[in-house]
Order: structure tokens, then sequence, then C-alpha cells
């Protein structure tokens, strides 16, 4: 009986979101909003454009990114 409240005590603390399971969100989120906002800019600079797909790349990666945090919360 006493190894009991021990397994419900590690099940409840394996399933607790961390401290770092937030800043991998943040993380995420960050890089890939920097990432297609880069992409987005070069291609604005390769192609001529003032401000067309920089913004564009920055909508891309915000959704891509919300995307990848939504599918990896789930499988945990």
């Amino acid at each position: 009986m006493s190894s009991e409240p021990a397994k419900d005590a590690e099940n409840r603390d394996a399933q607790a979101p961390r401290e770092s399971d937030g800043w991998a969100m943040f993380s995420t989120l960050l890089a890939g909003v920097l990432v297609w906002t880069g992409i987005g800019w070069i291609a604005d600079w390769l192609l001529g454009f003032d401000a067309l797909f920089l913004p564009i790349g920055a909508v891309l990666g915000l959704v891509g990114s919300v995307y990848l945090i939504v599918v990896k919360s789930r499988q945990a």
C-alpha cells in the first residue's frame, strides 16, 4: 500500500507541464516567425519588392509555429 501514493505522484509529475515546456513553445514560435520573416525579406530583396513577401512570411511562420506547438502538445 505504501507504493501506491508514490506511483500516483510519479504519474501526476509526468503529466504536469514543466517550465521547459513553456520555453520550448516560446522558442518554437519565435524561431518560426523570425525564420519565415527572413525568408520573406530575402524574397522581397531578390525580386525587387518593397514589402510583399515579408508580411506573408511572418504570417506563414506564425501559423506554422502555432500548428507545430499544437501537434507537439497533443503528443505529450
